[in-house]
């Protein structure tokens, strides 16, 4: 079975989804995998807030949420020059095939179609971070 290193272990992980029930789930698939540094909000706007004060070096993104939707919230984050070098990873249930190309015109690189599995998440985090690759802030 995969496992993360404790390098990656140690990051700085923000799930961003309105739905509460589902930042919970997510929280605890990577506190299974040993990841401990976990923050959540339950919008765009909250996240970027949130990242304007705090160093995160991962973001788990829902699409669908009020104030500032996933892809909104990528934006945004692509016009800082600080928060756009966070990976980005965007879960959600849109798997359509223009909602996939629409995500991926804006420049998301990263998606997961709910429902997931852990092991799913488990090999984005390892793709993302290559074991060693944590970005430095």
């Amino acid at each position: 079975m995969l496992e993360l290193t404790q390098e990656v272990k140690n990051i700085r992980l923000l799930i961003v989804d309105d739905a509460p029930s589902m930042r919970s789930l997510l929280s605890a698939i990577l506190k299974g995998f040993g990841i401990t540094h976990i923050f959540e909000a339950s919008d765009g706007k909250e996240a970027m807030q949130f990242m304007q004060k705090s160093n995160i070096d991962l973001i788990f993104c829902d699409w669908e949420m009020p104030k500032l939707d996933g892809l909104q919230l990528f934006s945004e984050l692509k016009k800082d020059e600080q928060l756009q070098k966070i990976p980005f990873v965007l879960v959600t249930s849109m798997a359509e095939l223009d909602k996939v190309k629409m995500a991926m015109q804006a420049g998301v690189k990263d998606y997961i179609v709910k429902p997931f599995k852990q092991d799913t998440i488990l090999s984005k985090i390892i793709e993302l971070f290559n074991d060693t690759d944590i970005p430095n802030f």
